[in-house]
């Protein structure tokens, strides 16, 4: 019993110096489980984060002008680079030029066409023949397919009688299918001239086809009916061109003449009503008044 006794008070002595040992080697983490403790550790956290945060503010406001700077000295360098292309790109250009000096020319020899053929033009409205056959020919030395030079030859050659000259220019523009309206007008009155009617009416339908909305090629092929006295096919004809220009004295004109041919008084009475507006021409309106009343006395009869 009193051994028994012993040995539960060395056990008990024993758990005593074992729980102590422990005290005292977790001593240090036993403080921190104090209040006052944690609420330094939290004070120290929040001083550190105050100056993390000044440390940064004050980071940003020296680096801020370094990256002004920095982007100004990155836009400097790409406008310097693109001074250096642009440079680079001319002197290629100009190395060009030197190593083709025609090429550079080229505007100029377009201007001194273009001037040329202004001139030639301008003389053969002086009827100055010679001198606008000199410049077309001047012009063609410079560029052998200046079609409008070869069209003005043409014109001034016709308008001069020389028939052979102009068709073997109109016939050369033909074979090149350089052809307008203007050359199938001319070589229609170059059949014309040499009688040949069938030609003439050909080349006159293909200057209207060529250019169907301009109301003098209409015009051209009615007077070439009238004068062949074929009334009932330049009525229609005449009617169109006084349709594409209604202020026209001359197409009106024509269209009055092929109503009264064909017997059409209705036609002749409206069509003279409006040309006694835009005419001036007394005798004539008075001369084209007599055979419409002629006309009218005709259908009464």
């Amino acid at each position: 019993m009193g051994i028994l006794v012993y040995i539960l008070g060395f056990i008990c002595l024993m758990s005593l110096i074992v729980i102590f040992g422990i005290f005292a080697r977790h001593w240090r983490e036993i403080q921190l489980l104090n209040p006052e403790s944690i609420q330094e550790e939290r004070e120290k956290q929040k001083r550190d984060a105050i100056l993390l945060q000044r440390f940064d503010r004050i980071r940003s406001e020296k680096i801020a002008p370094l990256q002004t700077v920095g982007k100004r000295l990155l836009y400097a360098l790409k406008t310097r680079f693109h001074d250096v292309y642009i440079r680079l790109v001319r002197l290629e250009r100009s190395y060009r030029q030197a190593k083709s000096p025609f090429a550079a020319m080229t505007p100029s020899v377009k201007d001194r066409l273009k001037l040329i053929l202004n001139d030639a033009r301008s003389l053969a409205r002086d009827l100055k023949w010679a001198e606008a056959e000199r410049r077309y020919l001047e012009a063609l030395g410079i560029d052998s397919h200046a079609w409008d030079a070869y069209k003005g030859l043409g014109q001034i050659y016709l308008k001069q009688d020389l028939l052979p000259q102009a068709t073997e220019t109109y016939e050369f523009l033909l074979k090149s299918r350089m052809a307008d309206d203007t050359v199938y007008a001319a070589i229609a009155d170059i059949a014309e001239r040499q009688k040949n009617d069938e030609k003439a009416e050909s080349y006159r339908k293909k200057a209207i086809d060529e250019r169907p909305r301009l109301a003098n090629r209409h015009a051209e092929l009615a007077e070439f009916y009238l004068n062949r006295k074929q009334a009932d096919k330049a009525w229609p004809v005449i009617k169109r061109a006084v349709e594409l220009d209604p202020k026209s004295s001359r197409y009106l004109e024509l269209s009055l003449e092929a109503a009264i041919l064909i017997g059409n008084r209705d036609e002749a009475r409206r069509r003279y009503d409006k040309l006694r507006l835009l005419s001036q021409d007394r005798p004539k309106l008075h001369a084209l008044k007599e055979r419409i009343d002629e006309l009218k006395s005709e259908v009464d009869n």
